[in-house]
């Protein structure tokens, strides 16, 4: 590889889909639940050597550092692959470990504190920000989704696609997910009379009527619709994000702890430019990276190409929007959460959230930026 190392995952045949705010369907929300217990400790041990004697060492050294991601190292982290194999972190002298997640694997955030990573990728910026409100020292760099990926999807012939359409629904979801669907309800200042349907992690439920609408990763379930059933959104199947329901989040957030941005901004900042690169090449082509996973990064978790090039095509416009038009890829907008996204995580159960404006660094992003949107 170029400039970069990924730890191999377990074999996954169908790595199953995200259900609730940022998290996933039932063995990856097993995966988020392990950690929201308190199982993050301020100060648990040292960062890796002080970036493995990288941040810290001599011209001409490389910069190490680890990354923990949250989930499988499949076309979800497309940017990143792009990174390495154009060499953008090696043209930064860094030496960038990504470590795959999984079921069985600690939360990315969860490795920050123990030592295990220097820089983590947590899909669910909810729980990120709860455990920071309870005193441990993390910053949010940047936001590789800035559009949560967590919808709901239903059929062309009863659609839900607007907050009008949500009363008296029967929502097929997991359960556990009930707080985050009335929250979503009071968000909009409607009563949350919905009947909640427990269901498995296919939405064939829905096919069958079992409910008018599935609780879903919007970049999986749909294509589940279109390559088992033949069906196409607008002619057969309906899908709306959280963020179309009035109720927006950030997912795949990129933080670290404190002490490294003070003691190794350097690293960081090449870090987070070299990786900006990448999800700014996937942007303008998604298909780029499809090979790359399923030769590489992807190649014993049984994937499917079809499926990962559809994803793929799914999830690129949701690392876009106005922000980062304006201001450059993976952005975060303090004002922003505290205005809109604040308000309905709480009515959603969310508690212990920090002050916006201590815990969000966009001066990383900032210097990244300097000269303009485009790197």
């Amino acid at each position: 590889m170029k400039g970069a190392t990924v730890i191999e995952q377990p074999r996954f045949t169908d790595p199953p889909a995200r259900t609730a705010p940022g998290g996933r369907a039932h063995s990856r929300r097993r995966f988020l639940k392990a950690a929201a217990a308190g199982s993050l400790a301020v100060g648990a041990g040292p960062l890796l050597a002080a970036c493995g004697g990288g941040a810290a060492a001599g011209a001409g050294s490389k910069s190490r550092l680890k990354v923990a991601l949250g989930w499988v190292t499949n076309i979800e982290f497309a940017g990143f692959w792009l990174a390495v194999e154009r060499g953008y972190y090696r043209d930064e002298g860094l030496d960038v470990t990504f470590k795959g997640g999984g079921t069985n694997s600690p939360l990315p955030h969860v490795q920050l504190a123990s030592g295990a990573a220097d820089l983590a990728i947590d899909p669910n910026m909810r729980q990120v920000l709860e455990v920071i409100g309870k005193g441990n020292d993390l910053v949010l760099l940047g936001a590789q989704f800035q559009t949560d990926p967590n919808g709901l999807l239903s059929l062309s012939k009863r659609p839900l696609t607007r907050p009008g359409d949500l009363p008296g629904r029967r929502i097929l979801s997991q359960q556990g997910t009930q707080p985050v669907l009335e929250g979503i309800y009071k968000a909009n200042h409607l009563r949350p009379d919905f009947q909640f349907v427990p269901t498995g992690f296919d939405p064939g439920a829905l096919m069958q009527g079992k409910g008018d609408a599935y609780n879903c990763f919007v970049t999986n379930q749909p294509i589940t619709l279109e390559t088992k059933f033949g069906l196409r959104r607008g002619s057969g199947y309906e899908v709306v994000t959280y963020g179309e329901l009035g109720c927006p989040a950030y997912a795949s957030i990129i933080s670290c702890k404190r002490s490294m941005v003070a003691q190794h901004r350097d690293a960081v900042v090449k870090f987070m430019r070299a990786s900006a690169r990448g999800w700014q090449d996937n942007l303008a082509d998604p298909g780029a990276a499809v090979k790359v996973v399923m030769d590489k990064y992807g190649l014993d978790l049984g994937l499917d190409a079809r499926q990962q090039t559809r994803q793929n095509e799914l999830q690129t416009p949701l690392t876009a929007s106005a922000l980062t038009r304006a201001k450059g890829m993976l952005r975060m907008d303090p004002q922003v959460m505290a205005s809109t996204m604040y308000p309905w995580l709480r009515l959603a159960g969310a508690a212990n959230l920090p002050d916006v404006r201590k815990v969000v660094d966009t001066s990383v992003l900032d210097e990244v930026f300097a000269k303009g949107a485009r790197l």
